[in-house]
C-alpha cells in the first residue's frame, strides 16, 4: 500500500507543478530547481487567457465534439456490443473480427483518405467533419461486447416472458446491468476526443471551428509565454478531472450493479 502511495505522489508530482505554475507569473515557470511553494500566487495567466474570447469558442467546440463523441461510443457501441454478445445472425464472427481489426490499423493510415471522403461530402470545416469519425470505437464496441458476454442469458429470458421488446430489454436490462464497462467507454471516449488534436487540425480551416488543442497551439506560434502555456494545459485538463470524478464510483461498483436482489 505505501509504494502504491508513493507511486501516485511521483506520478501526480507534474500536474502538481503544472497546476501550480499556472497560476504564477511566467518567469517561475523557468526556475531551476522547480518552484513547488504556493507563494506569490496570481490569476493573471488565467486572465490573460480568458481575454481571447476565442477560448470560449475552442472550449465549446471541444466540449460539443468530445461530448458527441462520448454519448456515440455509449449508445452506438453498446448496441452493437450486445448485438455481437447476445444475438445471432448470419456473418456475426467476420464481422467482429474485421471490427477488432480495425484496432490493429494505424490511425494515421486512414487518416487521408478519411479526409477525401469527408471533402468530397463537402463537410469540411464543420461539426460534422469532426463528429461523424468518431462516433463508433471499434475498442468500445470489443469492450462492450466481452462485458456482455458475461450477463446471464436467464434476465434476458425472464425481460422475453414479462413481454419486453427488444429495445426495452436493451434499455431496461443490458444498460443499467452494463453500467460500469459504459463509464469506462464514456471516459475513455471522452478523453480521447478531448486530447485529440490531428484530425481538427485537418478537418478545420477557420478559427471559429478549432478545438481548444489547436485554437492553444496556434497561440503559442510566435513567443512562447509559458505561464500561459501552463495555465492552458490546466485549462483543458479540468474537464477531465470533473468527468472522472463523476464516473469513478461506477468502478468501484463492478460487477455488483448487476447483482440480482430477491
Amino acid at each position: 500500500m505505501a509504494l502504491l502511495v508513493a507511486a501516485a505522489i511521483v506520478l501526480l508530482i507534474p500536474f502538481y507543478w503544472m497546476a501550480l505554475q499556472a497560476f504564477k507569473p511566467s518567469t517561475s515557470a523557468i526556475q531551476t530547481p522547480p518552484d513547488l511553494s504556493w507563494g506569490g500566487l496570481t490569476l493573471s495567466n488565467f486572465k490573460k487567457l480568458t481575454a481571447d474570447q476565442f477560448i470560449w469558442i475552442w472550449t465549446s467546440n471541444s466540449l460539443i465534439v468530445a461530448l458527441s463523441g462520448m454519448l456515440g461510443n455509449v449508445i452506438l457501441c453498446s448496441m452493437a456490443g450486445y448485438a455481437f454478445a447476445k444475438k445471432k445472425f448470419p456473418g456475426k464472427q467476420v464481422l467482429f473480427w474485421a471490427i477488432v481489426s480495425i484496432m490493429m490499423t494505424s490511425t494515421q493510415v486512414i487518416m487521408v483518405p478519411l479526409f477525401m471522403q469527408i471533402r468530397d461530402m463537402g463537410l469540411l470545416n464543420s461539426y460534422w467533419a469532426l463528429i461523424l469519425p468518431i462516433l463508433v470505437s471499434p475498442f468500445a464496441v470489443f469492450l462492450s461486447k466481452q462485458f456482455m458476454q458475461t450477463i446471464p442469458g436467464e434476465l434476458i429470458s425472464a425481460a422475453k416472458i414479462d413481454g419486453c421488446s427488444e429495445w426495452r430489454i436493451y434499455w431496461s436490462v443490458i444498460l443499467p446491468v452494463s453500467m460500469p464497462v459504459l463509464a469506462i467507454v464514456a471516459i475513455f471516449g471522452f478523453i480521447t476526443q478531448w486530447n485529440d488534436f490531428l484530425w481538427p487540425l485537418l478537418a478545420t480551416e477557420s478559427r471559429e471551428m478549432r478545438t481548444l488543442q489547436v485554437g492553444l497551439a496556434s497561440m503559442q506560434l510566435q513567443n512562447v509565454d509559458y505561464g500561459l502555456v501552463l495555465a492552458g494545459a490546466t485549462w483543458t485538463m479540468a474537464p477531465i478531472v470533473i468527468l472522472f470524478s463523476a464516473f469513478q464510483r461506477f468502478f468501484v461498483k463492478g460487477m455488483t450493479i448487476g447483482a440480482v436482489k430477491g
